[in-house]
């Protein structure tokens, strides 16, 4: 069972936790003295998130925000990012605009208690934070992947860190989040699932940009300073090895059962480049530690995300664009399997546009 904010550690010590909707940011504050939390950057963290989360009115820093309908004034924006920062930006596709950056196994959480631990029925609308919630465990998951899957395997990943890179690549929910290198992939990902139905373009870019995230008209990618992430997360600037490092940071394989221990935030990680699928996707990660909430999300990170909004429109037309630049499916995913895939989508398209033109 894991616990939303504040994490099971702090929750201890801020059983008033649940009814931080009624008070301000000062009284907050005061009760965070008064229980004798560490003011420092790792709980400002804490502090920020678990009050951003209990008030319903709280409003965050806006990411950046931009509309394209085209692959060139999608590559000028990230020209312009890239412009702003000494570092290799990453870049992540989703294929609705309401997703957001959640690793695959804390999607299915559930609350099952308010912030003053009463259980929960069936359609209650809880606002304020501190009560508990369930969904799959990703260790187990991960504990009978690595069971199962010795059988299939040459060489056996050395550490947890390797068998969760291992799972995450054949699609096993996760505490990770696949990222890339190359803005391209990036675009791939977000058109490839998106819808084809036409809505009104203008109206909904216009929502996106004042700050609705509501409204699945539209794909987008996601844009973030890796090395910024780290740095306001927990200091460090540079992308982590976790996998080469895996005693520093063990504490994040199962977070819930290191509460003692600082792995609330995620990390941007680099992973082994042992797979033809992670070379080809520029493949790198976001690791979730023990809160469940989206990285999105974080108060001090948002200023260095930024996402670029596509109305669904201009779906079809990104994909053919891609693919011709090769950006396609066998690309992505190296194998006969997308060979035949991508032949099959190509035959079929001219022939039903000749069909269409008899």
């Amino acid at each position: 069972m894991q616990r939303g904010a504040p994490t099971t550690a702090m929750r201890k010590k801020r059983p008033y936790a649940g009814i931080c909707q009624l008070i301000t940011h000062c009284i907050a504050d005061l009760l965070n003295r008064q229980f004798d939390l560490p003011i420092n950057r790792k709980d400002w963290f804490y502090r920020k998130q678990s009050i951003a989360d209990a008030i319903k009115e709280t409003t965050l820093p806006e990411i950046n925000r931009f509309v394209a309908r085209s692959i060139s004034q999608y590559l000028e924006i990230v020209e312009n990012l890239c412009k702003c920062t000494d570092h290799a930006l990453w870049f992540r596709g989703h294929s609705r605009n309401s997703y957001r950056l959640v690793p695959g196994v804390l999607r299915e959480t559930k609350m099952i208690t308010d912030g003053l631990g009463r259980k929960l029925q069936k359609g209650d609308v809880v606002n304020a934070s501190g009560g508990e919630v369930t969904g799959p465990s990703a260790e187990q998951m991960l504990a009978e992947f690595k069971q199962k899957a010795r059988p299939f395997i040459g060489e056996l990943p050395q550490n947890e860190f390797e068998w969760m890179f291992l799972a995450q690549h054949y699609s096993l929910p996760t505490r990770l989040i696949d990222w890339s290198t190359n803005a391209l992939v990036g675009l791939y990902f977000a058109a490839s699932g998106a819808s084809t139905v036409e809505s009104e373009a203008e109206g909904i870019c216009d929502n996106f940009l004042e700050g609705d995230d509501s409204e699945d008209n539209g794909f987008a990618v996601f844009v973030m300073d890796p090395i910024q992430i780290n740095q306001e997360a927990v200091g460090l600037s540079d992308l982590i090895d976790v996998a080469r490092n895996f005693e520093k940071w063990d504490h994040y394989i199962d977070p819930m059962a290191h509460s003692d221990r600082a792995n609330t935030v995620p990390l941007c990680v680099t992973a082994p480049q042992n797979s033809p699928r992670i070379r080809a996707q520029s493949g790198v990660f976001t690791l979730h530690g023990s809160n469940i909430w989206a990285l999105d999300y974080y108060e001090p990170l948002r200023p260095h995300i930024s996402k670029i909004f596509f109305p669904n429109s201009v779906s079809e037309q990104i994909l053919d664009n891609l693919s011709r630049l090769g950006m396609n499916r066998t690309f992505i995913y190296p194998g006969l399997d997308s060979v035949a895939i991508d032949v099959r989508t190509r035959h079929f398209k001219k022939y039903r546009a000749e069909f269409e033109g008899w």
